[in-house]
């Protein structure tokens, strides 16, 4: 039996990796939910209705998520786990998703509930706690909006004649399409609320409490996936304003922290950045030089040609002279001058004799 246990040990450990890395946990989720639809005359067994959650029956809630006779329900939930999945794959591990997926899908069922039940207590209408059962994947489906909603937030999805329908546009969609189908029949009362409460627990467990990788550092602080950004921007600025009260609220219950990052100055390396702004100065630089240059160049050539001028006009000058010179001395012929260079050069007493 040890070597039954240690053989099997080694089988996990060597195609671990595998398991994390390709989409056989989505496959298994898809091949369960395709099952659960063809068990659907039997899904008085598996269902959840929220009163039954306070009867015990805690294994409903893993029964219930692949559960349901609306087959629109079901093509959401294969497209959204088929497709979703490619897309989260390439910016978050497996255990990432299927990790949201289970702590949204649990708390959705829970929080449901527990509105049904506030729903009889005040308002004595049971249709919630007794007659609408939790079923489907939902509570995945809405994480899977929410999470491509945090990795693509302006990607464009779909253009329409009304405007561009964006990723970040997804949880809005689906909380909009949920409350048509429950006004108007197609599904359950309790589907708008699953879709609703999933889109905020979600958001809630990705913003604040999710785990990275790299660090210690848990959620996703930035400005594109505050809870306004879930809503359109018109209702933005409300919703802004009804966040901050809901967080502070939070923050002094304990339920929410408020972020602190800290950062080690010894242990961070100089980057080198290109902006764009300082590239075009350089540019404007670099050609103002040239323009310098040139001009310089421009200059310095006027200059020697100047020069040269001149010394060819002191040149001409000076020829003109010695044309000047030769013309004003007399012409004297050669034998004269030899004569006198001969009667120099002989003595006195033969110049005196022939005298």
């Amino acid at each position: 039996m040890k070597s039954v246990l240690g053989d099997l040990q080694i089988v996990v450990e060597r195609h671990s990796n595998v398991l994390k890395n390709n989409a056989l946990p989505f496959h298994v989720l898809l091949a369960l939910r395709l099952i659960g639809f063809l068990l659907s005359p039997f899904s008085s067994f598996l269902s959840l209705l929220p009163i039954q959650l306070f009867s015990i029956e805690i294994w409903r809630i893993v029964t219930s998520a692949f559960v349901g006779k609306n087959i629109v329900l079901l093509a959401w939930s294969l497209c959204s786990i088929h497709f979703g999945s490619l897309l989260l794959r390439q910016a978050s591990s497996n255990e990432a998703i299927l990790k949201t997926f289970g702590i949204t899908h649990v708390l959705t069922c829970i929080i449901v509930s527990i509105i049904s039940l506030l729903q009889f207590i005040f308002f004595r209408s049971s249709v919630l706690l007794y007659e609408s059962p939790i079923v489907d994947l939902i509570g995945a489906n809405t994480a899977v909006l929410v999470m491509i909603k945090q990795f693509l937030p302006d990607s464009i999805l779909l253009t329409t004649p009304a405007g561009r329908i964006k990723y970040t546009h997804l949880p809005f969609c689906g909380i909009f399409l949920a409350f048509i189908g429950s006004f108007t029949g197609i599904f359950h009362a309790t589907v708008f609320w699953q879709v609703l409460t999933g889109v905020q627990v979600s958001w809630t467990y990705l913003r604040f409490f999710n785990p990275h990788e790299s660090d210690a550092v848990y959620g996703d602080s930035n400005e594109h996936f505050t809870w306004a950004s879930l809503f359109p921007r018109i209702l933005q600025p409300a919703c802004t304003i009804l966040g901050r009260i809901c967080f502070r609220s939070l923050a002094k219950l304990g339920v929410c922290k408020r972020q602190v990052r800290h950062v080690d100055l010894h242990s961070l390396h100089t980057v080198p950045i290109n902006l764009p702004g300082l590239d075009s100065s350089a540019r404007d630089a670099e050609r103002r030089r040239q323009k310098a240059l040139r001009a310089l160049n421009e200059r310095l050539s006027k200059t020697k040609r100047i020069e040269t001028i001149k010394w060819e006009d002191d040149e001409e000058q000076t020829v003109e002279d010695k044309k000047v010179l030769e013309k004003s001395i007399p012409e004297v012929k050669t034998e004269d001058i030899m004569a006198e260079a001969i009667h120099d050069m002989e003595p006195k007493e033969v110049i005196e004799e022939r005298e």
